[in-house]
């Protein structure tokens, strides 16, 4: 399946080289600063969208960097903190922003993206299913490269794998209040995922995620040991076929009518809900 993806042509380009996340985020200064500064900026793309089929995944994200703002917060025994909720958290969320400009410019976005941003704007899935083909184009697309680009091991020595892992965590405690709040204010059948009540969908979505970061992490590491620019291409190749696969798996289901459903719930009670949610 092709990487890239034009929008005004559906034309494909062969599979990029490891991106340096341009977004606006520049991480400067203590860790938690750019976690909150992430946060702040993901609240701004989510109220700006309303109740368009692409503020799920956002509003999601906010959650995230709300339970990575407590842990630093509150002294997480991160080995790099430094490294894991400033260079790596910027460099991520980066590379969402640099995906979600390009699109609204209408510029080439890598196929994963491209999916996620198409059944956001045309098909007739849940809200549930626009937040996992962006989590999917997020993480195992955006991962591999920017791990890869700032590196696996500590400039010192040491490898940066127990902090990556001791991320799940941080993804646990946002999943039970990010279902709540989409299912609050765009789709009520997320609800159906809540984890106070249906622990197996927790479960669930929490040994998928775990799957989808350790295939992150050793994407990552082939791309840091590929001996030359073909051998490297070739994993790129990879890392986009199997976003791009997972993408047309996770919006496959389609219930016709569905999108109105949606936009009526959202429409009473998303202006509410984002208000409420402001500090």
């Amino acid at each position: 399946m092709a990487a890239v993806i034009a929008l005004s042509g559906g034309t494909a380009s062969a599979a990029p080289p490891t991106p340096a996340p341009a977004g606006p985020l520049v991480c400067q200064g203590p860790a938690i600063g750019c976690v909150r500064d992430a946060r702040h900026a993901l609240e701004g793309i989510r109220d700006r969208l309303g109740c368009d089929h692409r503020a799920p995944f956002p509003a999601i994200y906010v959650h995230l960097e709300r339970s990575l703002e407590a842990a630093v917060a509150d002294g997480e025994p991160f080995d790099e903190p430094s490294w894991l909720a400033g260079s790596l958290n910027t460099g991520f969320v980066n590379l969402y922003l640099d995906a979600y400009e390009a699109d609204r410019a209408g510029r080439p976005v890598p196929a994963a993206w491209h999916a996620a941003f198409a059944a956001a704007r045309t098909a007739d899935v849940n809200a549930g299913q626009d937040v996992l083909l962006g989590a999917n184009a997020h993480i195992q697309r955006d991962m591999p490269y920017v791990l890869a680009a700032l590196g696996l091991t500590r400039p010192g020595g040491g490898a940066r794998k127990p902090d990556y892992d001791r991320f799940q965590a941080v993804l646990d405690g946002a999943y039970g209040p990010a279902v709540q709040d989409v299912a609050r204010r765009y789709d009520l059948i997320v609800a159906l995922a809540d984890d106070r009540w249906n622990p197996i969908a927790g479960l669930t979505a929490r040994q998928l995620f775990r799957s989808w970061r350790a295939q992150a992490w050793e994407h990552a590491r082939q791309l840091v040991e590929a001996p030359d620019h073909a051998a490297r291409d070739r994993v790129a190749r990879g890392i986009e076929t199997n976003a791009a696969q997972w993408a047309q798996l996770l919006s496959a289901v389609r219930v016709p009518g569905y999108r109105a459903v949606r936009d009526d719930y959202c429409r009473t009670h998303t202006t509410r809900e984002l208000a409420s949610a402001r500090p």
